[in-house]
């Protein structure tokens, strides 16, 4: 019995030993400098960009390339188009020119970009079109119940 006693603590001290060897010891200085990387405020994209970001998830198309001179006729064309009147905005949806509308639904020349809580983003070849709910008016409200 002695032997595996013996045994037992040399197997001990040899995992002890190599765990002491292996492990690694940080010192306070590295552990504050550390956390102070970790507590700095990050900054994330911005909505633009994001917006901007291609779908990994979709084949990508021949991007079209317009000519300067043809890029000045679509912006002619856009400021003469039917003016878009935004009159709510609820669940992911923009009620505009008295129809609903969500993100990827086209509308005229334009494509119905971000919705945010208060304004959507319409985009184009031409160029981009925010539209915005009027200050303090056209929220809906929903109750949570039925009060008398």
């Amino acid at each position: 019995m002695g032997g595996k006693s013996l045994m037992k603590k040399i197997f001990s001290l040899t995992l002890l030993t190599v765990t002491s060897l292996f492990s690694v010891t940080l010192s306070s200085a590295e552990i504050t400098n550390m956390i102070s990387e970790i507590k700095k405020e990050r900054v994330g994209i911005s909505l633009v960009k994001l917006e901007n970001t291609l779908n990994p998830f979709l084949l990508k198309e021949k991007e079209k390339v317009i000519p300067k001179e043809h890029k000045k006729e679509l912006l002619a064309k856009a400021v003469a188009e039917i003016e878009y009147k935004l009159d709510a905005i609820l669940n992911h949806a923009v009620f505009i020119n008295k129809k609903w509308y969500k993100v990827g639904d086209t509308l005229g020349n334009y494509k119905v970009g971000y919705i945010s809580r208060t304004s959507v983003r319409l985009k184009s070849d031409a160029g981009n079109k925010v539209l915005s709910l009027e200050k303090k008016k056209n929220f809906i409200k929903l109750n949570q119940g039925y009060r008398k």
